[in-house]
C-alpha cells in the first residue's frame, strides 16, 4: 500500500467528465491511498448523498467503485472512491506533486497456523472488521509492522487489546489475548513479541481477532499481509454479492 500526500485542500465537482469548481462536496485530499492499484480515498459511509457526491467529484464510474468494494457498498462502513483519469490529470494542472511513502511489507500476527475461521467484511446483522486467526492459548502473537503501542489494555468486547500506530496513518489492532507484554508507549519491531493468544473478553475460543486501520478506516487486512497457502482462495477475493 502507498500512501500519497497532496498537500492540498479542493472543492470540486464533475459534468460530461470536466471538472469545475463548486462549493460543494469540499474535499480534503491532504492523504490518498493507493489500494488495489487505483489512487483514491476511503470514504465514510455514513451519509448515502455526500458519497454519492464524492463518486461524482472523483469522476468515478459505478462499475469501478463495485469492482472495488462489492456490489453492496452502500450497505458498507466505509467506500473506497478511486480517483478517474480525468480528476488525476486536474491535479497535474494544478502542479501538485505528490510524494509518497510506502509502508513496510507486514507480517503474519501468528507465526504458524492452519486457517482462519472468520474474514473481513459482513457477518450475519455486523461488520466484521478484520479476521479471526484460531490458536492455541499461549501462542505468540507479534506485531505486524514496526510502529508505536497507542493502547495495551483490556477493553469489555475485545478482552487483552493492543494498538499498533505506524506511519502513515495506519494502525493494527490485536484482541482477546491472554497476556500483555508491551505497555502505552513502547516502540515496536515487525515480528516482535507483543501478547499471547486467548480468549478474553466477547469470545467463543481461543484465538487473535486482527485488524489494519487507515485514519481509523477498517481495511481488508489480507490485503496487507503476504499470501499463505492455509488461507482458502475463496477468502481472499473480495464478495460482490
Amino acid at each position: 500500500m502507498r500512501i500519497i500526500k497532496f498537500i492540498y485542500l479542493i472543492s470540486l465537482i464533475t459534468f460530461s467528465g470536466m471538472l469545475y469548481a463548486s462549493d460543494t462536496p469540499s474535499i480534503d485530499i491532504e492523504k490518498v491511498v493507493e489500494y488495489k492499484g487505483f489512487n483514491g480515498e476511503w470514504i465514510s459511509n455514513e451519509d448515502p448523498v455526500k458519497l454519492e457526491q464524492f463518486i461524482k467529484t472523483y469522476g468515478t464510474g459505478i462499475k469501478d467503485v463495485v469492482r472495488l468494494n462489492g456490489r453492496n457498498y452502500r450497505n458498507e462502513k466505509t467506500v473506497f472512491i478511486p480517483f478517474s483519469d480525468v480528476y488525476l490529470e486536474y491535479l497535474k494542472t494544478k502542479d501538485i506533486s505528490p510524494s509518497g511513502n510506502s509502508v513496510n511489507d507486514f507480517v503474519w500476527p501468528i507465526e504458524k497456523f492452519d486457517r482462519i475461521t472468520s474474514t473481513f467484511g459482513r457477518r450475519w446483522s455486523a461488520f466484521h472488521e478484520g479476521i479471526d486467526i484460531p490458536a492455541g492459548r499461549g501462542v505468540p502473537i507479534v506485531a505486524a509492522c514496526n510502529g508505536r503501542v497507542t493502547l495495551s489494555k483490556f477493553l469489555d468486547n475485545y478482552g487483552n487489546t493492543v494498538w499498533i500506530e505506524h506511519r502513515d496513518n495506519m494502525t493494527t489492532r490485536y484482541t482477546h489475548a491472554s497476556q500483555l507484554l508491551v505497555k502505552e508507549g513502547d516502540i515496536v519491531k515487525k515480528g516482535q513479541v507483543i501478547a499471547y493468544v486467548g480468549s478474553t473478553g466477547n469470545s467463543t475460543g481461543n484465538h487473535l481477532h486482527f485488524e489494519v486501520r487507515y485514519s481509523d478506516f477498517p481495511l481488508n487486512p489480507l490485503d496487507f499481509l503476504p499470501f499463505n497457502p492455509n488461507v482458502k482462495k475463496a477468502q481472499y477475493i473480495k464478495k460482490l454479492d
